[in-house]
Parts: structure tokens; C-alpha cells; sequence
């Protein structure tokens, strides 16, 4: 063989054992597609003076989809990404105030010190709660505590954030969540922090968390100005029950939830202590100062069979001039491990002066306020994971 033979021979073999590795490489990356697609019939008994009957998408969790990433780097470590849409099932409409991957979009390392995330993510308030609430085991987004106050249901998501996930250890794990504010020339603004320490032992799950928001009228709720002291202002919220306070300053939430397991049942209990600080009066937002509201969960389920659960929750909201009290009752009947139906009931009071200074009205989460001071809901659906 020539020597510009045995040149081009040395070539070849390169690039095959290149390709082979590559190939390798590649066979160790796993990209999973998955989904969920909810949609339901609900009755409300007033909304804005009139009872409807309507469709309602989303009753157990928002219709989505999107992809999971995960590549094996080798000795414990890998690459992960999520991209996660939102949907509604009956429009066909983004969610997320019209993002593309309003839910979560992220990437990552994972390996033997835990996790670190970059991108749009959830609130550790979500992660942390979430768990033990009416609303993950039954209810619902109408489980959600006032008009999901304290975003346990996770109504928004963080964007620019980094999050830390420990390891386990001997049942305890951290986590840490920083997102930045994004505005040149000021660090502070926009800025968000939280973390949490939860426990799981057997039966036994709890947890704990802090979470801090600063200017959360552009950093969370999409207003296009902050909010000037006597100025107009452009308020995205129309909950009554905390819209007044939508200029705050600052939003802090402090949580904590456990839930135990036995024979079948499962009882969960859950607080948390939701603070407008340092509201601004403006134009749209009458209130000024510090309002709160401390919420209370209290819930359990049981399973009737390996197919058929039922569940029964009360929460109960103190806010700063009102008291939102709610019953939440729920059954689910799997007709495969993908496939469920449900049924789901609220009945919520409120009583006082709410955030705009008007008389308290009761408004379920996902429902339009009542006229009065009660409001009831009826719900049936089904849901499919893919």
C-alpha cells in the first residue's frame, strides 16, 4: 500500500470511529413528548348576577404539553431541558398571557450534587405546597386558595430564574430559587427570591417555604408601567378579593404543609401568610400600606376502591378587611392509569370589604365574581395523561 493510500486509510478510520462515538453519544439522549388534556361541564350558581352553564377547561390542571430532555454525560451527570406549553383545550388559545412555553422552559445540569436550572420556572411556593392541597388531590384550580393568592396552583411561573435542588438527605432536601429583574441600572427591581426545606419519611410528607417578589405588577401580573403614588395605573388583576393591592412593592408568601398516608386515606393540612407590602395608591389601586392574608387547608381523601377516590377540604382566608371561607368536594374514577373521570363541588362565602373598598363578594377561582356573597359550583370532566 502507498503511502497516500495508507493516509487516506488512517482518514477514514478516523472518521468512522467519530461517527461511532457520536452515535454513542446520541443513543444516550432521550427526549420525551407528554401532555395533558382537561375539559369539563360546569354550572355556577351566579356570576356577575346570572347562574351559567358553560365549558371549562383545565378543571384538574391546564391543558398542556411539552418535551422532556435528558442527556447521560456519564459517573451520575446529565444535561436536562424542559420546554412546557400551556393551552386551553376549548379555544385552542395559549395560556400565560399568550406565551409560546408560559409554563416552564429551562435547562440544566443534574449528577450527584443535586440539580441547577436556568430559564422560566415554578415558584418554590408551588413546589413546595402543592402537595398537600385540596386542589392537587381534588379540587382543582376551584380549590385554589382566593383566587390563588399565595400561587400555590402556580398561576404564574418565574422567568430569568436559577434553581438549586439538593439531594436527599436522610429525608430532607433544599432548594433555592433566584430570578433576576432584568432592568438595567437596577439590580433590585423585578428581582425574586424563595426557599424552601421539605421532609418525607414513609407516610409522612412536609415541607417549608419563603418566597419574596419585588415590584410583582410588572415581574408576575404583566402590567406595562409600574405603579406611581397618585398616578394612573394599568391593573392586570380584576380579582376583587386583592386587586387593590396589585401596586404592592413587594409580595411575600411564608408556607407550610404536611400530609400523612394510612390505610388508603390520606389527610393534608397546609398555611400560608400572603403580604402586600408597601402598596401604592394610584388610580385603580385605592388601598395604601401592607395588606395580608392568612390561609388555612385542611383536607383528606379516600380511596374506595383501586379505581374510585373521594375527597372533602375546607380553607379558610383572613384578609386584611374580609374572610373567605370555602368547601371543596371531589370524586375521580380511573378508567385507566391515563384516563379519569370527575366530579368537583365548591361552595364559597365571604364576608367584609374587600381590596377595592366595596362589600366582599365570593368569586371560585376560574369563575367570574358573584353579585353576592356566596357562589356554588358544579363540575364534571375528564381528564387523559399522555
Amino acid at each position: 500500500m502507498q503511502p497516500r493510500d495508507t493516509h487516506l486509510m488512517k482518514k477514514v478510520l478516523v472518521l468512522a470511529a467519530s461517527s461511532v462515538a457520536a452515535t454513542s453519544v446520541f443513543a444516550q439522549s432521550m427526549v420525551t413528548l407528554y401532555g395533558t388534556m382537561d375539559d369539563s361541564f360546569a354550572y355556577s350558581s351566579n356570576q356577575s348576577g346570572q347562574h351559567d352553564y358553560q365549558m371549562s377547561q383545565g378543571g384538574l390542571g391546564s391543558s398542556k404539553w411539552g418535551l422532556l430532555i435528558k442527556e447521560d454525560l456519564g459517573s451520575g451527570y446529565s444535561a436536562v431541558a424542559r420546554m412546557e406549553n400551556g393551552f386551553d383545550a376549548n379555544s385552542g388559545k395559549l395560556n400565560n398571557n399568550g406565551r409560546l412555553f408560559g409554563r416552564q422552559t429551562y435547562v440544566g445540569l443534574s449528577g450527584p450534587f443535586g440539580s441547577v436550572l436556568l430559564g422560566r420556572q415554578y415558584d418554590l411556593v408551588a413546589d413546595a405546597l402543592l402537595f398537600a392541597s385540596s386542589s392537587l388531590k381534588f379540587a382543582g384550580i376551584w380549590g385554589a386558595h382566593v383566587n390563588d393568592v399565595d400561587n400555590i396552583w402556580c398561576s404564574y411561573s418565574l422567568s430569568n430564574s436559577i434553581k438549586y435542588l439538593s439531594p436527599t438527605f436522610a429525608g430532607f432536601r433544599a432548594s433555592a430559587l433566584f430570578s433576576f429583574g432584568g432592568v438595567p441600572g437596577d439590580f433590585s427591581s423585578g428581582k425574586k427570591e424563595s426557599v424552601s426545606l421539605s421532609y418525607n419519611y414513609q407516610s409522612f410528607d412536609s415541607s417549608v417555604v419563603f418566597s419574596r417578589i419585588n415590584n410583582p405588577a410588572t415581574s408576575i401580573y404583566d402590567a406595562t408601567a409600574q405603579p406611581v403614588s397618585g398616578g394612573s395605573f394599568a391593573n392586570t388583576i380584576t380579582v376583587p378579593a386583592f386587586s387593590g393591592y396589585a401596586s404592592a412593592q413587594k409580595l411575600q408568601v411564608i408556607g407550610a404543609a404536611l400530609n400523612y398516608k394510612f390505610w388508603g386515606a390520606s389527610i393534608g393540612a397546609e398555611y400560608t401568610n400572603t403580604r402586600f407590602q408597601d402598596v401604592v395608591r394610584t388610580s385603580s389601586t385605592p388601598f395604601a400600606g401592607t395588606a395580608t392574608f392568612n390561609t388555612f387547608d385542611l383536607n383528606a381523601t379516600y380511596l374506595i376502591t383501586p379505581t374510585v377516590q373521594v375527597g372533602a377540604g375546607y380553607t379558610y382566608s383572613k384578609a386584611e378587611t374580609a374572610r373567605y371561607g370555602q368547601l371543596n368536594l371531589g370524586a375521580q374514577y380511573y378508567l385507566s392509569k391515563q384516563t379519569l373521570l370527575y366530579l368537583v363541588g365548591a361552595w364559597q362565602h365571604a364576608t367584609g370589604t374587600d381590596s377595592t373598598g366595596k362589600t366582599a363578594v365570593a368569586q371560585i377561582y376560574g369563575l367570574s365574581p358573584s353579585s353576592t356573597s356566596n357562589q356554588l359550583g358544579l363540575r364534571v370532566g375528564i381528564r387523559h395523561n399522555f
